[in-house]
């Protein structure tokens, strides 16, 4: 049967193993360690390992690759078909992944950003925020956004993370782009962590490449900035990337990841 896998429970508990996710500037993580969306998960009596879970993410850190191996399989055990998208803390990690979960685990890159100190342009911002194109209209999510949202595939990313539309209107934020109605495009916060949120962009196919993510990021930035909050961002594809640096983000670089269960299947 193998290990089972044990959810960090309690301060005494994540502080155990929070030392393993020591400056790895990932919001994601920063989420799960306090307990605000996901948790952290080691393995029935070995604490030299976690998995931190947020959303669709996983981060694994370990001290030893016995215990990685473990984790990941207890993982697969415990979660058969789940999809997720995984990040192993050095090569090493990341070298099992595929060892553990064969063809169901397919490479992917993605893209970091240094975390604080971006400096946003207001005055940029608040130009790209005016700009969405003719016949469309910029408005906060509220209930009747997440409503929308959940409707279509494409969208429900935006609130779907959240427990309904009353927990997403208490933590989260959104802009929303709206045209005769119809939601069209948007920026929310996937998750969120103290202090800020971790922003998720999506623009309806037939609408892209008309400004539409440009206007609601910038919005959704000016009312992070606005309030205190911290809008982290990480990107998927280099689309992303070119949006995040003309926003007013820094590039730290490419890293690797594995998508597990990609289509789906088991």
């Amino acid at each position: 049967m193998g290990q089972a896998l044990i959810r960090a429970e309690g301060a005494r508990a994540v502080q155990a193993v929070a030392p393993l996710f020591a400056d790895w500037p990932e919001m994601l993580i920063a989420s799960a360690l306090e307990g605000a969306m996901g948790g952290m998960w080691t393995l029935e009596g070995a604490m030299g390992g976690a998995l931190a879970e947020c959303a669709d993410f996983l981060f694994l850190a370990a001290r030893e690759n016995p215990v990685a191996r473990s984790l990941l399989t207890a993982w697969k055990n415990e979660h058969p078909g789940r999809y997720a998208i995984l990040v192993a803390r050095d090569p090493a990690l990341s070298a099992l992944v595929p060892d553990v979960f064969a063809d169901k685990a397919e490479p992917t890159r993605r893209y970091a950003f240094h975390k604080g100190g971006e400096a946003f342009d207001r005055e940029r911002l608040a130009r790209f925020a005016a700009s969405a194109p003719p016949g469309v209209a910029l408005r906060p999510f509220d209930p009747e956004v997440c409503r929308l949202a959940m409707q279509a595939p494409w969208s429900r990313s935006f609130c779907d993370q959240f427990r309904d539309a009353d927990d997403f209107m208490a933590r989260g934020l959104g802009v929303a782009a709206l045209r005769g109605g119809e939601l069209v495009g948007g920026a929310s916060s996937y998750v969120c962590f103290s202090g800020g949120i971790e922003i998720q962009v999506e623009t309806r196919k037939d609408m892209r490449r008309r400004g539409v993510a440009l206007a609601c990021c910038a919005r959704l930035i000016l009312t992070c900035l606005d309030r205190g909050l911290y809008p982290s961002w990480d990107a998927a594809n280099p689309e992303s990337v070119a949006l995040a640096l003309r926003l007013g983000y820094h590039l730290a670089g490419p890293y690797d990841a594995w998508e597990l269960y990609r289509s789906g299947e088991a």
